[in-house]
């Protein structure tokens, strides 16, 4: 690591924690004033990896002990008293070295319900230049997209006959088709984008940390843990880490910067004091700020796998099978084409429930194979699968302090379908789903559905088995969410109420959730804080 060489100093004008997809855009963009010194601290390490640089491998990625934090949640109330396993990156990118690759902003009227609440600053209009900004969009440059930012985007090929089969299907049920769901018009069916390049993936740290290594003002500590936060008063002056079994000291002379992630940060602020009062005497935490909303609000994306068979031959899966998948690897190796180069999602479609919701408030993921998602292992099966996922969840969970020991795991609770309302939407979802795949452009290609199954029929034996299935999509947010309010942990410049020198930017701010994959959002809402940051250090 580039800070070995420069332990004497450890002072810098910021410290950003967390390397992930926030973290590399604010390294990138505030190193750009030479006079300003950066560290990034990331307790993970290297992203260099033949599975997180292959496309099709990113289920193995999320797996791997060495790459993920491996959290689960405490048993959900609602869903029978399932724990759910949850992934976040632990290694350079974060987890946007371990995603499926999904390119989605998610709706306008997201961003126009958050300015409605207040964020004047985060209407869809005000963020609409800073998508443009993080990205290299591979369909061309317009109003909408941009072609010169540092992530590339690129949209799939979608051309195995179940992902057309999928696409002609949505025409037959009534559905529109979107040329770019990230454009103009979201809902309808559309081919994917991805953040890859060139048949690989092209996580945060390829677009913005990899470019920049060699600026001398920035540096880096690797496999290096944030354990607390020391205040000087309310103002946020040094990060305890701790590396090698050995603590170290970095100190911040104008702001600590924490983009650790809904799960992560939530946490860090309350070992260093900042949350609620009550919580914090739990664990004979001295209070340093009485910001009670610290860790609640935490919002994810519920999902369900409706999954059907398919005749001999038709399935991608096929093709991944006991020695072919060495072929796959090796093609991959050599050409950087083929299978391998798949991120296995090349299809879409954002939907409505019903006529009732006020716009589309469910995502399909369509693949050509099945998949246990929720799975130890990364499984792949036979058929075909809709990923059906829960856009904008009135269910809210929380991340809270199990014990004192940052290396132990927080109390993480999603209380998925604590609201009865997103029940609702997911049994018509399903039902809107089984339209879809009984089009007459599946029929040569599917044979029964195999998740539910045909037994599953009233809107009872559904609601039992999402109950029974349902699984998280890995968009988890708003755990220290921007506003004004008693529920709101930070200003819409990611300030921490009642502290200074101190801010948050990751998807923890997000007021709510959107209706996207949350890898784009948070690369905009990065950018959009790091000028902020920069017109003030100007």
């Amino acid at each position: 690591s580039k800070g070995e060489s420069m332990t004497k100093t450890l002072q810098y004008d910021f410290i950003i924690v967390g390397a992930g997809p926030a973290g590399c855009v604010l390294a990138n963009r505030l190193t750009e004033n030479s006079s300003i010194n950066v560290l990034l601290i990331e307790a993970g390490g290297s992203d260099n990896r033949f599975i997180i640089k292959m496309p099709a491998a990113f289920a193995m990625a999320a797996r791997r002990k060495d790459l993920d934090w491996h959290y689960s949640t405490e048993p959900e109330e609602k869903l029978g008293g399932r724990k759910i396993l949850e992934h976040r990156g632990r290694v350079i990118g974060g987890s946007s070295s371990i995603n499926g690759m999904v390119a989605n902003r998610g709706n306008q009227m997201d961003y126009d319900g958050w300015a409605k609440d207040g964020l004047k600053d985060w209407s869809f209009e005000k963020c609409l230049p800073y998508f443009k900004k993080s990205e290299t969009f591979d369909g061309g440059s317009s109003s909408w997209r941009g072609r010169s930012g540092p992530q590339s985007i690129e949209v799939a090929r979608a051309d195995h006959p179940l992902n057309r089969a999928y696409l002609s299907a949505g025409k037959e049920s009534g559905y529109g088709f979107t040329e770019d769901q990230n454009g103009e018009n979201q809902e309808g069916f559309h081919i994917a984008q991805s953040f890859t390049k060139n048949g690989s993936r092209f996580s945060a740290a390829d677009a913005y940390l990899k470019p920049i290594i060699k600026r001398t003002n920035l540096f880096i500590e690797t496999n290096c843990m944030a354990n607390r936060i020391e205040f000087d008063g309310n103002r946020a002056v040094k990060i305890i880490a701790e590396k090698k079994g050995k603590i170290l000291e970095f100190e911040a002379t104008r702001e600590i910067i924490i983009s650790c992630g809904a799960i992560n940060t939530p946490q860090l602020l309350l070992l260093s004091g900042v949350g609620d009062p009550t919580h914090l005497r739990q664990y004979d935490i001295q209070k340093i700020a009485d910001v009670p909303a610290v860790g609640r609000n935490l919002e994810n994306h519920v999902i369900a796998p409706i999954i059907y068979g398919s005749p001999p031959g038709v399935s991608l899966a096929e093709k991944l099978n006991g020695w072919r998948k060495y072929k796959v690897g090796i093609q991959w190796l050599l050409f950087k084409r083929g299978i391998g180069a798949s991120t296995m999602c090349e299809a879409g479609s954002f939907f409505r429930s019903s006529s009732s919701a006020d716009y589309v408030d469910l995502q399909h993921e369509f693949y050509p194979l099945s998949s246990l998602i929720s799975g130890d292992k990364s499984n792949f099966g036979g058929g075909f699968m809709f990923s059906m996922g829960l856009m904008r969840p009135k269910s809210k969970g929380k991340v809270l302090l199990k014990s004192r020991d940052p290396k132990k795991h927080p109390e993480i609770r999603y209380n998925f379908f604590l609201d009865r309302f997103d029940e609702e939407v997911m049994i018509k979802g399903v039902k809107k789903t089984r339209s879809i795949a009984s089009q007459s452009a599946f029929s040569a290609l599917r044979t029964e559905e195999l998740s539910p199954g045909p037994s599953v029929k009233s809107n009872k034996e559904i609601s039992n088995w999402l109950r029974s299935t349902v699984s998280t999509e890995y968009h988890p947010c708003s755990s220290c969410r921007m506003g004004f309010d008693e529920n709101s942990v930070t200003d819409q410049k990611g300030k921490v109420y009642e502290t200074e020198g101190l801010r948050i930017v990751d998807a923890s701010i997000m007021r709510s959730n959107v209706t996207a994959n949350l890898n784009a959002p948070v690369l905009m809402i990065a950018e959009k804080i790091a000028d902020y940051i920069k017109n003030k250090n100007r």
